[in-house]
């Protein structure tokens, strides 16, 4: 590749990464900061010592669902969650902070995968999860209009 394109590509992904950075903290933006505080101090206390560390280092951690299926938490924006072969999105309405919108998709994931499954928007390529998202939601008939 041509060493100019490839300073081209770079800096565009400097820039893309640098916008979504700019989003997640607009989410907060304008919330109190004792608000913010405690919503930090909560999410922090509920993940335990592998998944703290992660999120700490890593801006991400590991969730098992009910159904005992994998799935990584990253910074709350769009499609947030993924595992191998998909990424979901769940939005958590509410002018709330961003800590208590993930603790509660990593309570939803630990609590009811199903639920979770028949809510979320997904993106993948495998009709496993799309059997799986299918089964959910005939299981919870009430999410009329949820894709």
């Amino acid at each position: 590749m041509n060493p100019d394109l490839s300073r081209v590509c770079e800096l565009f992904a400097a820039t893309v990464v640098a916008g979504i950075a700019v989003l997640v903290w607009r989410e907060d933006a304008g919330l109190p900061r004792e608000a913010r505080r405690r919503a930090r101090g909560l999410f922090l206390s509920k993940l335990d010592r592998k998944q703290r560390w992660s999120w700490l280092v890593r801006r991400r951690f590991e969730v098992c669902g009910s159904a005992g299926r994998r799935y990584t938490i990253g910074a709350y924006r769009p499609f947030n969650i993924s595992t191998a072969d998909a990424v979901f999105c769940v939005q958590v309405n509410g002018r709330i902070p961003a800590h208590d919108k993930l603790l509660a998709q990593k309570l939803l994931i630990e609590a009811d995968e199903t639920l979770f499954l028949a809510h979320a928007n997904m993106r993948t390529q495998s009709r496993a999860w799309e059997k799986l998202a299918a089964a959910a939601r005939s299981h919870y008939p009430t999410l009329t209009g949820v894709k």
